[in-house]
């Protein structure tokens, strides 16, 4: 691989990376329509028991009518990313912690794993699919050890 290349793999990678850190700050400060156009017009989210949704306008209608709706305060924080490159495609695997609060006013804790697929349109990165993998839900002062388990290995 050329230096060359090299770089615009790198540069592909660091925009991607962007992209991922946009998200989180654009949904956890509620601007949903910045959000909503980090993604591909026939975008595909699945938040398995939350629901599935297709499309720019109802990835919107997610983050403002069920995200907006069930947790006055989120905190996004993503790390770990895996992410592989191939021309004008790109996967990416990141784990996600959020400190949150939910609809009734209790604090809590929600981690998972996101499964992304990105596009460049236009010369900009965009999410095609993002599937979130939910490990848990928590509420604050009962933390998360009852939920997964203390058996997992």
């Amino acid at each position: 691989m050329s230096l060359e290349d090299r770089i615009t793999r790198l540069e592909h990678r660091e925009a991607i990376t962007e992209l991922r850190a946009e998200y989180c700050y654009q949904i956890d400060s509620r601007n949903w329509d910045r959000y909503a156009a980090l993604f591909t017009e026939d975008a595909h989210l699945d938040f398995g028991p939350i629901g599935s949704f297709d499309g720019r306008d109802a990835v919107r209608d997610f983050a403002e009518n069920i995200v907006g709706e069930e947790h006055p305060f989120l905190a996004h924080m993503v790390h770990n990313p895996i992410i592989n490159i191939d021309g004008t495609a790109a996967t990416g695997k990141w784990y996600f912690e959020v400190p949150c609060t939910f609809a009734e006013g209790s604090a809590g804790w929600i981690q998972g794993v996101y499964d992304d697929e990105y596009k460049l349109v236009d010369g900009e990165w965009r999410f095609a699919e993002v599937i979130a993998d939910f490990n848990y839900f928590a509420e604050y002062d009962e933390g998360w050890a009852e939920i997964v388990g203390s058996d997992q290995s």
